[in-house]
Parts: C-alpha cells; sequence; structure tokens
C-alpha cells in the first residue's frame, strides 16, 4: 500500500525518530545525548507541527516515530513516557530551556567570558525571573480562557449520522460543549472582576515560587536564558542564531562534564530506546 504522506521517506535509516519543537531542543538533546546512534532527532516548528507529522507518520505504520514538546501551561505525562498509547512525550518543566537554568554548568560552561561563579550566576537567574511574574500570570489566565472555550468543543460528526435538519441541529445542541460549556463561559469569563481575579491569585503563585526555586520549573526557561546570555558571553559573541544555539550546546555540554544531565532528560532517551527494542 502507498503511504498517504511523503514524509514516510524520511524514516527509513535510523532505529527511531524523534520530533521536537525547535533547534534549541534539538541542539540540547544532540549534546547531551553523546554518541547517541539510535535516535534521530528532527525539528517541526512548534507543537502543532509536532502532533501533525508524528500522527501522520503513525499512521503510515511508523511506530518508531516519536514526539517530544514542551509543557507549556498543561500537563505532563513523564509517568507515562514508557506506555505504548504514548506517542507524544511531554516535559515536566514548562520550556526545554528551563532545564539549562543550572547555576553550575552555566559557570562552568567555554563561553562563560563574565567570570561570574555559579552563586553569582543563581543570583542573576533570580534577578531575571524576578519581573516575568505578572507575564506568566497574564498568560497563564489567558490560557486558562482558551480553555475554557474550547473544553468539550464538538467535533464534525460522521457522514452517516448527518442525513437531516434534526441530525445536524442535534449534532451541535446535543454536545456537551453546548450543553456545559457555551452556557457558562459568559458568566464565568465575560467581567473584568474574574479576570482580575485570576490575574492577582496566579501572581501571587508565581511570586512565591521565587522564594521557593519553584520558580526554575514553571516560569519561561527560553526568555530566561536568552536574557541570561549576554550577562554570561560578555566577549566574542556571534550573531543569532548561532549564539542562541552555541550557548545551549556549550552548557549541557558542562552538565555532560559535570554529571549533571537532568534525570528528565536521560529517561526520555531511555523511553525512546526502550520503545525500540534497544
Amino acid at each position: 500500500m502507498k503511504p498517504s504522506s511523503d514524509v514516510t521517506g524520511l524514516y527509513r535509516n535510523f532505529p527511531a525518530y524523534l520530533w521536537v519543537e525547535d533547534e534549541e531542543t534539538r541542539t540540547y538533546l544532540q549534546t547531551a545525548w553523546e554518541g547517541e546512534l539510535h535516535i534521530k532527532v528532527l525539528v517541526a516548528g512548534g507543537h502543532g507541527h509536532l502532533h501533525a507529522v508524528v500522527n501522520a507518520a503513525r499512521n503510515d505504520y511508523n511506530t518508531h516515530v516519536f514526539g517530544f514538546r514542551d509543557r507549556d501551561f498543561g500537563g505532563s505525562n513523564r509517568a507515562r513516557w514508557n506506555e505504548d498509547a504514548v506517542v507524544v512525550l511531554t516535559a515536566d518543566v514548562v520550556e526545554i530551556e528551563n532545564l539549562l537554568l543550572d547555576p553550575d554548568a552555566i559557570a562552568a560552561c567555554q563561553v562563560n567570558t563574565s567570570g561570574l561563579n555559579a552563586a553569582q550566576v543563581e543570583q542573576e537567574l533570580t534577578m531575571l525571573a524576578t519581573p516575568l511574574t505578572w507575564w506568566m500570570s497574564c498568560r497563564r489566565t489567558i490560557t486558562e480562557i482558551r480553555d475554557a472555550v474550547v473544553d468539550d468543543f464538538l467535533e464534525h460528526p460522521r457522514r452517516d449520522r448527518v442525513k437531516s435538519q434534526g441530525d445536524a441541529e442535534a449534532a451541535i445542541t446535543g454536545s456537551l460543549w453546548w450543553a456545559r460549556v457555551l452556557p457558562t463561559l459568559q458568566p464565568d469569563w465575560g467581567n473584568v472582576a474574574t479576570i482580575a481575579r485570576k490575574l492577582t491569585d496566579h501572581e501571587a503563585s508565581y511570586r512565591a515560587m521565587l522564594s521557593t526555586g519553584a520558580w526554575r520549573q514553571e516560569f519561561s526557561g527560553k526568555e530566561i536564558l536568552r536574557d541570561l546570555t549576554t550577562r554570561i558571553w560578555t566577549r566574542k559573541r556571534p550573531k543569532d542564531p548561532e549564539c542562541r544555539l552555541t550557548f545551549v550546546q556549550e552548557i549541557a555540554r558542562a552538565q555532560l562534564d559535570l554529571n549533571r544531565v537532568p534525570q528528565e532528560i536521560r529517561e526520555l532517551r531511555t523511553a525512546i530506546r526502550r520503545r525500540i527494542g534497544h
């Protein structure tokens, strides 16, 4: 049978293929997984594309194709990475760059021309994270509004289920979204007081994380890492994207040298290799 997608031709040379969201993630994994010969890492360009290419591959019976994505504001499925039904593995952290916010590795990396030690890097990271509480609160609230709108959103019915106007109406008005979400959407989210309460609650939560260290997993690692680059790599710094990717690579190399590659990244490799029988 002819495959339904030309993408299938990509999947012939490696035991496993792993689609990721961006080049930073690929650079990190390839560096942290030094010498890995069984897993080919490919860049999809965002989690929407990632799900699409993985699903297309799986529909063509390429069971050695997987995805790995940021958690963002959703949930992690790390506890289920070894289950055959899980084909897109979701990280514990908001963004993969959060795993690079490692003061010891940053201080030890080859492009640290600032002379900052690990304790000073930690101070820089916290200082960069501190102003982000309201921005993170806003992002989380927007995500909750979006989820409220699309929760149980009605799907297109099969052709054989809609043969009359009554069938068409029932397909819409008989849905969970119509019955449960739509009537409550405006009262719940359509007023300023609700938004203000959500924002202040979330901001307080993010602010509390600054004193416990939990911000390192919950704040935007991508933004903090980019802001940190110029504070660490102060001389002979190339332009982006070379600068950004080299910084990721050098921190990953330092984590390798210091035996500080996060357990999450080690488990990801192990889970994929197990799924392909290696």
